[in-house]
């Protein structure tokens, strides 16, 4: 049988040529695009104190202890608070807890006794600020008590879990991580604070399912 003399074969090798390359422009598009997603993170490290910070890091036992110093600060103003010792050992265990300082801003009935309490800081993350500014900070927490979803875990004055409170991890967050927390003006009920923990666990959980797009950040 004679092959027809009527194909064209440059058409032929051009549309082969485009189905051929379509996807792999789009998978390297895709590529930039989610490190440009990437790039948003920050990456920081968590320690329990800031000599765990110098010992992982001898060149910056300055920042280290300065990070750590603005991160205690934080904690006394945006831990979560509450009117007795009682409740604040029902969230985080017995030796977790301390008197925390009066500041302004707390609710009236909060300060009726003179007094409140809050969470000791069970560590602190560390980042690099953009620019080359210095050094970001965040207050971390952890509970003792059995039934608390922060129970050896490092969360935040926001109840976001950051994993296994161990120090010397590091690991990327979003930006808004490492913004400051609103001063707590309120005390919170017994059982409150770990309710937050676990919203923001199954959020957390929900994102991390969810069908991710191909293209975009």
């Amino acid at each position: 049988m004679k092959r027809t003399k009527d194909i064209n074969h440059a058409g032929f090798r051009k549309q082969w040529r485009a189905y051929r390359m379509a996807p792999v422009a789009l998978a390297v598009g895709a590529v930039f695009m989610l490190a440009g997603c990437e790039k948003s993170d920050e990456n920081v490290s968590l320690y329990q104190n800031s000599d765990d910070c110098t010992r992982a890091n001898p060149s910056m036992s300055e920042q280290c202890t300065t990070a750590f110093n603005n991160a205690q600060k934080e904690a006394a103003k945006t831990a979560p608070k509450y009117a007795s010792r009682e409740d604040c050992i029902a969230e985080f265990g017995e030796g977790q807890c301390t008197q925390a300082p009066t500041q302004a801003g707390m609710a009236a009935e909060s300060q009726q006794s003179g007094s409140f309490w809050m969470p000791l800081m069970a560590g602190y993350m560390m980042g690099r600020m953009m620019g080359g500014g210095g050094y970001s900070q965040q207050p971390l927490f952890t509970s003792r008590a059995p039934n608390s979803p922060a129970n050896g875990k490092f969360v935040d004055a926001s109840g976001r879990n950051y994993g296994p409170a161990t120090s010397g991890r590091s690991m990327n967050v979003p930006k808004t991580a490492m913004t400051p927390n609103a001063p707590t003006t309120n005390t919170v009920t017994r059982g409150g604070f770990g309710e937050t923990v676990a919203k923001q666990n199954t959020a957390m959980q929900r994102s991390s399912t969810a069908p991710r797009r191909s293209m975009g950040g």
